[in-house]
């Protein structure tokens, strides 16, 4: 909790798509949609995320993405970029960089290996929660959802505290 003349701390919330199924609609590996699990499994996170006032959701236009942000239904606004992808953690930080700092809660809906290297990059060892920390250091399955908090600005961010580790 912020106290008085410290800013609100900012809140970047990382989820790995849910489960999908192992082959699309045709040739092309974005074009895979959720499996029934994946769509229980986004609905879940969805109902973790209720309370979290998510202000802005970042999805891949991957089309199970795009269904796990969809299942989610938060109120916030959704942008689909392209370029998220299965990118890397470069450009997932670059991503984060070019939010106003006015947004104070970020949810960023992608792919492995991008959305797990990320959340091991910024997890400050000493300051995260522990249990989160085992929770996700080996094993990142799909719809996992974690949620790191910092002070500074987006375009700051170099590590923050790991508080949530939420797998399915």
């Amino acid at each position: 909790m912020a106290t008085r003349g410290e800013p609100k701390a900012h809140r970047l919330y990382l989820l790995r798509h849910a489960e999908a199924l192992s082959v699309g609609p045709d040739w092309r590996d974005a074009s895979r949609e959720l499996s029934a699990r994946g769509r229980t499994q986004a609905r879940a996170v969805g109902e973790l995320l209720v309370d979290h006032r998510v202000e802005l959701v970042l999805c891949s236009t991957a089309v199970r993405a795009r269904q796990t942000a969809e299942l989610l239904q938060l109120p916030a606004p959704t942008r689909h970029l392209d370029r998220l992808y299965n990118c890397g953690v470069r450009q997932l930080l670059a991503e984060v960089a070019g939010i106003s700092d006015l947004v104070r809660t970020v949810l960023i809906v992608a792919h492995a290996p991008g959305i797990p290297g990320l959340a091991a990059e910024l997890a400050d060892s000493e300051t995260s929660d522990p249990a989160a920390l085992d929770r996700i250091q080996f094993h990142y399955p799909p719809a996992t959802l974690v949620g790191l908090e910092f002070h500074g600005g987006w375009s700051e961010l170099v590590d923050a505290r790991l508080f949530l580790a939420h797998t399915p």
